[in-house]
């Protein structure tokens, strides 16, 4: 769904920015700022479209394994013997696939229009190569390796 959605979201932001007739869509170089660059702006809309409908797909999951629990409590008379047990075993995992599937078609206006834009807002980010070796692991535990860190606009080295 991300290849899918960020070939045509690029396009869309290249063609926006300009930039569509210029060789490998490259941005002019007094366009400084990297949160309007066209690859952020296809990114916004494609992390925020897959959010909405990977969201309301799991809702939609969650609805259909409530109503298998449901049933659960009601016994089917037709679950006769052990063939009966091994059908309605079958049926309940193909339930929940199906119940997993997700929901594109189903959800094609939020790939359209993404809800909630603002919340995957691009934030620029700057490389830094100081070698301070008394640095500590950050709270993943990763160690700068001296090929550069990379930090958050916002975020002091």
């Amino acid at each position: 769904m991300f290849a899918a959605l960020i070939v045509a979201r690029l396009r869309e932001a290249a063609s926006e920015a300009g930039v569509l007739g210029t060789k490998s869509w490259i941005s002019p170089d007094e366009k400084t700022d990297a949160e309007e660059l066209p690859l952020a702006k296809a990114a916004e809309k494609v992390l925020a479209s897959m959010h909405a409908v990977l969201q309301k797909t799991m809702r939609s999951r969650d609805v259909e394994l409530g109503r298998l629990e449901k049933e659960k409590e009601r016994p089917r008379r037709e679950s006769v013997g052990e063939e009966g047990k091994e059908d309605d075993e079958m049926l309940k995992h193909l339930r929940l696939t199906k119940a997993a599937e997700v929901k594109v078609v189903r959800n094609a206006r939020d790939l359209v229009n993404p809800p909630d834009l603002d919340g995957f807002r691009a934030m620029a980010v700057e490389m830094t190569t100081d070698s301070d070796e008394g640095r500590k692991p950050d709270e993943l535990g990763v160690l700068k390796t001296g090929m550069g860190e990379i930090t958050g606009a916002n975020h002091q080295t």
